[in-house]
């Protein structure tokens, strides 16, 4: 892991097998740029599944209940390998989900978000509001962290839309940390953050 992310010693645990609030409020006990190590259950979407369920907000249906009791990861799995529960999921540039979040997390989803690269300001002021958490994960070693972390693979919706559909992932210490807090906190945007952004963005 790149120094940047944390101090020296542990990362901080989170148990995401607890309800999605006792998650958030470990979380909120420790700064911005804070090491995590993530164990439990983990929603995988991207662009086109966000759209879809945005759709489904405005059409009254409400949100998944899936998006509202776990972390969604932007990423995109490869190939499965033979032998192994993943292949690679590697993280999407986080950006793009940007609109969505302040709607998703209005009605209790998108609370704890995965992802690389830094959010707009409307990332940021969700959420302060709405009390979630953006967090980093590293790109360069998405395939390590399907050996190593990923135990479970599963699609859990949409599945029509393919490598684009809504998996489920089992993780044990998953590496991230904190790049966006419940307090308006960003890490890109306390000092030195340029520099810092080149060592996991690629």
């Amino acid at each position: 892991m790149p120094d940047f992310v944390g101090d020296e010693g542990e990362a901080v645990k989170i148990d995401l097998n607890l309800p999605q609030k006792e998650a958030l409020a470990t979380l909120s006990k420790y700064p911005v740029k804070t090491r995590l190590a993530l164990t439990g259950t983990i929603i995988v979407a991207r662009d086109i599944a966000h759209a879809k369920m945005m759709e489904m907000l405005e059409s009254g249906k409400g949100l998944p209940d899936y998006i509202k009791k776990y972390p969604v990861y932007y990423a995109g799995p490869a190939k499965k390998p033979d032998g192994k529960p993943s292949g690679s999921f590697g993280p999407t540039t986080s950006n793009r989900m940007d609109p969505y979040v302040e709607p998703f997390q209005s009605n209790g989803g998108s609370m704890i978000m995965i992802g690389k690269g830094n959010r707009s300001d409307m990332v940021t002021d969700a959420c302060k509001k709405n009390g979630g958490f953006y967090l980093g994960s590293i790109g360069g070693v998405a395939a390590i962290l399907a050996d190593k972390s990923i135990k479970k693979v599963e699609c859990l919706d949409m599945e029509e839309l393919g490598m684009e559909a809504v998996w489920k992932i089992d993780v044990v210490d998953f590496p991230a940390f904190t790049i966006v807090d419940d307090k308006g906190n960003d890490f890109f945007k306390m000092g030195n953050a340029s520099e810092q952004k080149m060592n996991f963005s690629h």
